[in-house]
């Protein structure tokens, strides 16, 4: 039964280590370019929005990204969640107090770098957020 148990522990090892890396070399100022635009850049409708920001803001480059969210708030506010605007929740985990605007996209169709389709919707919610020297580099889910 151990034997069979150590492929499992090394796939799970190896996992671990992958998430761990995914956040590594992160920036905040790539979490910026990512996930906020304040003030709002106008568009017709939400799935609009979506396509011109993933364009605008080069998130395409070799394959459509499944998803990405755009928070419509101010960056000091969203730096905050990393401070006295946030809780812990686990390790370098934190989630915001209140609730932020944003419009979450999801790939519908198409194909890089310029001709990925969205379906763009607004919410307004709480975020979960992976936070380096106090400043959040990867935005880890929508809560």
């Amino acid at each position: 039964m151990l034997v069979s148990g150590c492929p499992l522990v090394r796939l799970a090892i190896l996992l671990s280590i992958l998430l761990v890396q995914s956040c590594e070399g992160q920036s905040w100022e790539a979490f910026q370019n990512k996930h906020i635009d304040y003030p709002q850049t106008r568009a017709s409708n939400p799935s609009a929005y979506c396509n011109l920001m993933m364009v605008k803001r080069n998130l395409n480059p070799s394959r459509c990204k499944p998803r990405n969210t755009f928070i419509n708030h101010d960056k000091e506010s969203v730096l905050q969640v990393c401070g006295n605007g946030g809780t812990q929740w686990q390790g370098k985990f934190y989630d915001s107090n209140e609730n932020f605007p944003m419009i979450d996209c999801s790939y519908t169709d198409g194909k890089p770098p310029k001709d990925c389709k969205y379906k763009g919707t607004e919410t307004s919610k709480r975020v979960r957020v992976t936070c380096e020297n106090k400043k959040p580099v990867h935005l880890e889910k929508v809560l």
